[in-house]
């Protein structure tokens, strides 16, 4: 992304320092044209940074953009070296961060020389870090801070004229790209309802633990299960309960392997499943998204349709616990997830 000095945008620079809440800036000058800089920063990585379009603001003599550092990972015994992490009382030692922005601010000072200000903006727990991070103390370590200012002051112009050039035209070519539409049956929009046999099934808003045993599933879904054969389970049998669109399974294999799994059919989305996952709406990305505290893995792989086909089939999988967690995607959305005592 190239962004001339003369080029003024609608909203003026991100200078919101009437709204910090971390109140802790750096500053420092680099020996460089402003609009040199203001090319460069968007070329800016480190581990935890993601190739992605990035907002700005420009005038003739400022401009301003943000870093964004993702999936930040915090323990008491090995802290992330970005972020001084502040716990409320009583909070757990391992926390993650799913977005943490701070916000670049350039100003010029003269043709050769620009004043560069950073500051933690804006800070993004995950759902079971948000109740116990408190946003408003956690403070930057100043790390990414020295980092921006040494890439700054090394990066050549020369590279980042390059890169720009490469990044325009792949702006170009991925300005209009596919973008996945809802099934529709007969021209009928996809509605959204929520199934109470899961809201039972999952009514503490949590994946059931394992071991268990097919009582515990009948009496959560108040309907007895088919007990179907099964050469490869105990007793020979495993337990099948079949609803309006979707079948749930538990099975305890001779191997030692212990899973339920259930799989949605319908075309429309469906909530009641735990960890806000919607059948049919929930995506391979947000899940990954979702659970990158666990160390979510997103792939595909190929499963058999019938004697003589395969199809390719996206997952995400993670262990949860004690669970290993497998959430399977057939038609780009949530079809079925699988929870087991062992590895997939």
């Amino acid at each position: 992304m190239k962004i001339k000095p003369n080029h003024k945008f609608s909203i003026l620079v991100f200078i919101l320092s009437f709204g910090l809440c971390f109140a802790q800036k750096t500053e420092f000058n680099i020996p460089k044209d402003i609009e040199t800089l203001q090319n460069t920063i968007f070329y800016f990585q480190n581990d935890y940074t993601k190739d992605e379009p990035k907002a700005a603001a420009a005038s003739d003599k400022d401009f301003s953009t943000t870093v964004d550092l993702y999936d930040l990972k915090y323990d008491v015994a090995a802290k992330n070296p970005y972020l001084d992490l502040a716990l409320k009382s009583g909070a757990k030692s391992k926390q993650f961060i799913q977005q943490a922005t701070w916000t670049v601010n350039m100003k010029k000072v003269s043709s050769k020389n620009t004043k560069v200000t950073v500051y933690l903006e804006k800070l993004i727990p995950d759902s079971w870090s948000k109740k116990e991070v408190d946003t408003k103390l956690t403070k930057s370590t100043g790390k990414v801070e020295q980092e921006i200012k040494e890439f700054l002051t090394t990066y050549k112009p020369s590279e980042a004229a390059a890169g720009a050039e490469v990044a325009d035209a792949s702006e170009a070519a991925t300005t209009y790209s596919d973008v996945p539409t809802l099934p529709t049956e007969e021209g009928t929009p996809k509605q959204k309802k929520t199934s109470k046999y899961l809201q039972n099934l999952f009514g503490k808003k949590q994946f059931i633990a394992l071991p268990a045993t097919s009582a515990v599933f009948t009496k959560l879904l108040q309907t007895d299960p088919s007990e179907l054969e099964c050469k490869d389970c105990k007793n020979g049998k495993y337990s099948s309960w079949d609803f309006d669109d979707f079948n749930m399974i538990y099975a305890n294999m001779n191997d030692g392997r212990e899973y339920y799994a259930i799989q949605y059919y319908g075309s429309d989305m469906v909530s009641g499943l735990p960890y806000g996952l919607v059948f049919n709406d929930s995506s391979p990305s947000e899940c990954k998204q979702k659970f990158a505290r666990y160390n979510a893995k997103l792939y595909q792989t190929t499963v058999d349709t019938d004697e003589m086909t395969s199809s390719a089939l996206t997952v995400v999988a993670f262990k949860m616990n004690s669970s290993f967690v497998r959430l399977e995607f057939g038609n780009q959305y949530l079809t079925r997830l699988v929870i087991s005592n062992k590895e997939f």
